[in-house]
């Protein structure tokens, strides 16, 4: 049941997200920055990476600030539900992040690292 519930929150949020440049939200109060990490350089040799674990169950939507304009995004979604695996592992690769969506349990964690060479990406909570 639970985990219908939250593929249905995700169907939603991703109808929602299509719809969003069209939406005002000025009244709504700002997200919770539960994501904002520091700026990740890649490179062939050492790319960076960001950690981040995940204390609270939810949908944690998120998106790369450097490559987020009003006419392209760059999402990703972070599941944290009941029997899901440990930690995740989130590929920045080709202004993309691969998987887009993982899953992980209460307390587990996930790690990006960005594969693109000389360019910045962040994590940033939507």
């Amino acid at each position: 049941m639970r985990r219908r519930l939250a593929i249905v929150v995700l169907v939603i949020w991703l109808a929602a997200l299509t719809l969003a440049s069209c939406q005002d939200t000025g009244t709504r109060p700002p997200p919770a920055r539960a994501l904002d990490s520091p700026s990740l350089l890649g490179s062939v040799n050492g790319s960076e990476n960001y950690i981040h674990v995940f204390t609270d169950h939810g949908i944690y939507a998120y998106h790369c600030a450097y490559h987020t304009t009003e006419h392209h995004r760059e999402p990703g979604v972070v599941l944290v539900q009941d029997g899901a695996a440990d930690s995740a592992y989130v590929q920045i690769f080709q202004g993309a992040f691969h998987p887009e969506t993982v899953t992980v349990r209460l307390n587990g964690q996930v790690r990006w690292r960005n594969f693109d060479d000389g360019v910045h990406h962040d994590i940033v909570s939507d």
